[in-house]
């Protein structure tokens, strides 16, 4: 039986690459994403084991480019609660990526 989070919002600050920490609710195995339009840059996540904990980064990254706009993902988070998002460059504007949690 699969078990969804919340959807929850994650910010890049226009100007900035990283979100402030997010915190799922529990611990998943998967983190689906909406990506909107952005710059274009790889994402990647970081993960900790606990709330204001050090924060590591986690798997493989996805690229964006000029032609990525309203993408969905999902990113095998291997059983974290706390998260980030990380662009590798800089955001013209502030982004907001959509992200829940997912247990199977």
């Amino acid at each position: 039986m699969s078990v969804y989070g919340d959807w929850k919002n994650a910010t890049i600050s226009a100007g900035g690459t990283i979100t402030s920490a997010i915190n799922l609710g529990r611990d998943y195995d998967y983190v689906s994403l909406q990506i909107p339009s952005m710059t274009p840059c790889k994402l990647s996540l970081r993960v900790a084991e606990m709330e204001g904990g050090t924060y590591y980064s986690l798997g493989s990254d996805t690229t964006t480019d000029e032609e990525t706009f309203n993408r969905a993902d999902v990113w095998r988070l291997g059983g974290y609660q706390f998260i980030k998002i990380v662009a590798s460059k800089p955001q013209m504007g502030s982004v907001t990526i959509r992200v829940r949690g997912m247990r199977y």
